[in-house]
């Protein structure tokens, strides 16, 4: 049996960082080519509709909608959707343009950018150089990534999603790289040069300008890293600078007239979009908060926690390792307290909070790999084992996504079959999508499951939903709606 073991660590030694992350960017390139256009990417396929309660209300006239189909176009879509629907300008900017300009270019666009997170966390966790990634960061950064953050396939993957969570975490991070680089290095860009100030201002501003959780926690973070130089009388003008537009985004994302007329209308028109407007900030909506946000993307993140437990526990190092720690990991906590204050919880909603914790558990690896090491020379070929079986897990679980999202796209590609043949109805009434019957249990969020699908992932039996009248206008067909889905 110990030959067995043996012949088994050779298998996970031969394996490198490299091989692993070209395996896990090739299949999820393979997922962004397999995920349609749909829901909200019909929405900001079009100018937004600011006179006629822009284009994600229920009962929206058709004949209002026009097509992006130039810059213009989105400048003029977003200066609307800012005064009527919400801040999230920069993000929606690129929504629109890959709408516009056609998925395909999302989907390579969108590999690069996945690639630049990964590099960005185990940079700024750190402070190594690229050349020291190894598997055991890796490993730890993508599985991270993959199993803890909520809503995988819809903060990712997803076109807007993903412009909105995994695009804006990346320029949240890149912002606070050179804040993170000069708290370990206190003569990091101590020269002062006027292109820090520009990059700086320009950084956070588009940090700042995100999407409100992930921004308010950058502002947070960011605070702490200024306080922290100027008690060690060593703040720099790029930093302030950075800092106050950073600022100034937040304060132009959060007060869009749009946020608060959105609500408005959404208690008017929508109130079973959100607890009741009876309801909001009473303990009713804390407990669903809890209930639907706050507990499962907490209980997704506790593996992160580890990490950082062994190193307060075991091998606490220095007073700066600590402080950098529970910094982003106090950010990952009040990121999820944030959002029980708001009328509404989706799990997506979360996704700050995991790459806030991600850093701080990445950082907490770094301090307790020697520990760890020690582990790995008393046990190695039961180490080995232990990883390959985990990548194994990694790679089946990756594929089984594979496997159910190619298998939503034949449902879709027979639909489209089905509304050619029967052009001419009004309406023309579809299946309901599904999900494999196995895929929920074993896979959850990470890829299509019937929540994503009822909560506007597929078109609905309703002749005024919003989704079935921007599915026909984009494809010009007569009005598409699903039959009733069973519960």
């Amino acid at each position: 049996m110990e030959v067995n073991f043996v012949s088994v660590g050779k298998i996970f030694e031969k394996i490198s960082w490299q091989m692993i992350l070209l395996i896990f960017l090739l299949i999820f390139f393979v997922r962004n080519l397999l995920m349609p256009v749909i829901a909200d990417d019909y929405s900001y396929a079009f100018i937004w509709d600011g006179e006629h309660w822009g284009n994600l209300i229920d009962g929206i006239n058709p004949e209002n909608l026009h097509s992006v189909e130039s810059f213009t176009d989105i400048f003029v879509s977003q200066w609307q959707h800012y005064f009527t629907w919400g801040g999230r300008t920069i993000a929606h900017i690129f929504v629109q343009f890959f709408v516009w300009s056609g998925k395909i270019f999302f989907d390579f666009a969108n590999v690069f950018v996945m690639l630049a997170l990964i590099f960005l966390l185990f940079k700024i966790s750190t402070n190594l150089k690229l050349r020291d990634v190894n598997k055991i960061y890796l490993l730890w950064i993508i599985a991270g990534l993959y199993f803890c953050a909520p809503s995988f396939l819809i903060a990712t993957i997803w076109l807007t999603g993903a412009c909105n969570y995994l695009w804006m975490s990346v320029a949240e991070i890149l912002f606070l790289l050179p804040f993170a680089l000069k708290f370990w290095n206190k003569n990091f860009w101590s020269q002062e040069k006027t292109w820090q100030l520009i990059l700086t201002a320009f950084l956070g501003l588009i940090a700042g300008w995100s999407i409100e959780p992930g921004a308010a926690l950058t502002v947070f973070v960011t605070f702490l890293f200024v306080l922290s130089a100027w008690r060690e009388k060593n703040l720099q003008s790029w930093q302030k600078v950075g800092f106050i537009f950073l600022c100034v985004g937040f304060a132009i994302l959060m007060f869009a007239p749009g946020n608060f007329y959105r609500m408005e209308l959404t208690n008017t028109l929508e109130p079973d979009d959100i607890v009741t407007p009876e309801q909001q900030f009473t303990a009713d909506m804390f407990l669903i908060n809890f209930v639907v946000g706050f507990l499962p993307v907490f209980l997704r993140e506790v593996i992160l926690f580890a990490p950082i437990i062994f190193y307060f526990a075991k091998c606490k190092t220095s007073e700066k390792v600590s402080r950098f720690i529970l910094s982003f990991s106090t950010a990952s906590i009040l990121c999820l307290l944030m959002m029980m204050c708001s009328p509404e919880f989706p799990e997506r909603a979360g996704f700050p909070s995991t790459i806030f914790l991600l850093i701080a558990s990445t950082a907490a690896l770094k301090e307790i790999l020697p520990q760890l090491q020690k582990i790995y020379q008393r046990r190695k070929n039961f180490v080995n084992l232990g990883g390959l079986v985990l990548c194994g897990i990694f790679l089946l679980s990756m594929l089984g996504c594979v496997a159910v999202e190619n298998n939503i796209k034949n449902q879709l590609d027979e639909r489209d079959k089905f509304i050619s043949a029967h052009k001419n109805e009004n309406p023309i009434v579809v299946k309901p999508l599904e999900v494999p019957a196995w895929s929920e249990t074993l896979l959850g969020t990470r890829t299509w499951d019937n929540m994503t699908l009822w909560w506007g992932g597929d078109l609905e039996d309703n002749v005024k939903g919003n989704r079935a009248i921007l599915f026909s206008k984009y494809h010009g067909y007569n009005l598409v709606i699903t039959s009733e889905r069973e519960e």
